[in-house]
């Protein structure tokens, strides 16, 4: 089984790089910049117990090659268009393609341009950033290790078993789910919450446990998205709702969402993916999202004013 890993960033570099780990064939998709430094450098990914290094196989947009067998696909929301450009000719008639972005319109937009029967659903609860270095530092804070694949039908299939055990190989828990849509809207209204909380405050979670309104805000940010996702008929489970209510109850923790990240280095953000997406299904749903659709108004402030000092 042949992996491509769009792009080796945080995610992508982590999950590509314990692929290799666990003696999987595995190409990574990367920009010229991204090549030169991994070919000097290695992969380095930088884990509370131990660091692993390793050489590391990356192609260019232009000389792709293939086919590959599974696509991996952890780029930010607004670069897929062009990720599926890049990869669709390598991807083997056969082949799958495992999406873990934020939010949930990509599976439409995978599935449109590539036929449904070829796009897995994913969801990660991990943590890791790229450090101006280029390498992968993962966080001891803010980490499940949960990593849920599956067919979108929710069918078992011997692809999705394979695929998962190439992750367990590498030392990455990974499970086949038999309800992967539901987990992912899961994830996406958690996460839209949470990042609700970050982006409206500019603050770690430790700062937001220490401020006296802050367990209240948080729950309120957190029950707004899961009204939303239970309209679309996929209610969030009580037990991942305490674990995002824990992330932002730990005094000191320097862990946020990856939005924050994102505005902090100046980097644009999947505002409409995330907070537009939520949004327009209130809209239409007959939902009050009042504290969504502050974040959404307040990244596109910031993006209006990143825009003019480009």
């Amino acid at each position: 089984m042949r992996f491509l890993i769009i792009g080796a960033g945080a995610l992508g570099g982590y999950y590509g790089g314990m692929l290799v780990k666990g003696g999987a064939d595995v190409t990574f998709l990367v920009r010229p910049r991204r090549a030169a430094q991994l070919a000097e450098r290695g992969l380095v990914v930088k884990m509370p117990d131990g660091e692993y290094r390793a050489p590391v196989k990356t192609v260019i947009s232009s000389t792709v090659g293939g086919p590959y067998d599974v696509v991996f696909v952890a780029c930010k929301a607004y670069g897929l268009d062009a990720a599926i450009d890049d990869f669709a000719p390598a991807l083997s008639s056969n082949g799958a393609v495992l999406p873990v972005l934020n939010g949930i319109n990509h599976i439409a937009v995978l599935s449109e341009r590539l036929g449904a029967a070829r796009v897995l659903g994913g969801v990660t609860l991990f943590s890791v950033v790229l450090t101006p270095e280029g390498d992968i530092l993962v966080p001891g804070h803010g980490n499940t290790g949960q990593t849920s694949l599956g067919e979108l039908s929710g069918e078992r299939s011997a692809r999705c078993e394979q695929i998962a055990g190439a992750f367990v190989a590498g030392g990455v828990p990974a499970v086949v789910s038999d309800n992967i849509v539901a987990d992912m809207w899961a994830k996406f209204s958690c996460f839209a919450g949470a990042t609700a909380v970050s982006v409206l405050t500019r603050a770690r979670a430790g700062e937001v446990a220490a401020a006296p309104a802050g367990a209240a805000f948080v729950a309120a940010a957190l029950e707004e998205s899961a009204r939303i996702a239970t309209a679309e008929g996929y209610p969030p489970p009580a037990a991942l709702m305490d674990l995002y209510r824990g992330f932002f109850a730990q005094k000191g923790s320097t862990g946020a969402p990856s939005t924050l990240y994102d505005i902090e280095a100046g980097r644009p953000t999947e505002a409409d993916h995330i907070f537009g997406d939520l949004v327009r299904r209130a809209d239409r749903l007959g939902v009050d999202a009042p504290i969504l659709r502050a974040a959404l108004c307040n990244l596109q402030i910031y993006e209006a004013r990143r825009q003019a000092r480009r």
